[in-house]
């Protein structure tokens, strides 16, 4: 009752413990636990087909899984998937008429992003995410995924697959609940995500600008999709059968 009467102090201690939570970094102690080393190494790869590296300061269930594999990686995404779902649901059922939740959620995926116990250097949310939107609508984390791959096979692009549904979810969570609130929850976390993967993009962008040409099986294996949807997408992509078909058309008319 003291909680319900007093919404801006319930709605600051929500956002305040979401954030706190958030910042916990389960990469950082999961790889401690693994190999008792305090500090991970940055995110650096070889880029396919140069004599160019990839780096990142990114610090998630990603380069756990680059640093010690699969495993240790499922672990950390659970453990990142959780530590803002779980007190998403809380406060769902404990105040089920208000949006505390939606706060909570929201600076949860802050603080895994910008984690003030590691000035400000964390992931980029995708497990959070995926956490939070299970909780919040599990239809439409489904509904998103799907309609993203099908425009990720129309314009064949394996990152439109993997992040198409975080845009695509501000409009669905908007229709679902008939509340513009949900809409601008889902349209923050898109900042949220897109300003931290700001750095990793700009990156990509400046070895477009240098030449390097990249399959979507070379992106799908480099953002740990595996070969197979990548390799789809440059044979069986709508992108990929006009190009070919343009490609023997030009062909025959030189002949």
């Amino acid at each position: 009752m003291f909680m319900n009467d007093h919404q801006w102090l319930t709605a600051i201690l929500c956002g305040v413990t979401g954030y706190l939570i958030g910042s916990v970094s389960f990469a950082r102690i999961v790889y401690f636990l693994a190999t008792r080393k305090r500090h991970i190494e940055p995110f650096s790869e070889p880029v396919p087909h140069s004599d160019e590296t990839f780096e990142s300061d990114l610090v998630s269930a990603t380069l756990v899984t680059k640093k010690l594999g699969k495993r240790y990686g499922v672990i950390t995404s659970l453990a990142d998937m959780l530590k803002v779902a779980i007190p998403t649901l809380l406060v769902k059922l404990a105040f089920p008429e208000e949006l505390y939740f939606l706060l909570i959620a929201l600076f949860g995926v802050a603080g895994h992003n910008f984690p003030v116990y590691y000035r400000f250097v964390g992931g980029r949310g995708e497990s959070s995410i995926l956490g939070i939107i299970l909780v919040i609508n599990w239809f439409g984390l489904l509904v998103a995924n799907l309609a993203a791959t099908i425009l990720g096979f129309i314009v064949g692009s394996v990152l439109v697959i993997r992040w198409g549904g975080y845009v695509i979810l501000i409009f669905w969570l908007w229709y679902w609940f008939d509340d513009w609130r949900y809409a601008l929850f889902m349209l923050l976390i898109n900042c949220l995500f897109w300003i931290s993967m700001r750095k990793d993009l700009s990156r990509f962008i400046e070895l477009k600008k240098k030449g390097l040409v990249f399959s979507e099986e070379d992106v799908s294996e480099f953002i740990l999709m595996g070969k197979s949807m990548g390799r789809a997408l440059d044979r069986y992509s709508l992108y990929a059968i006009i190009k070919r078909f343009v490609s023997k058309s030009g062909e025959r008319h030189r002949r």
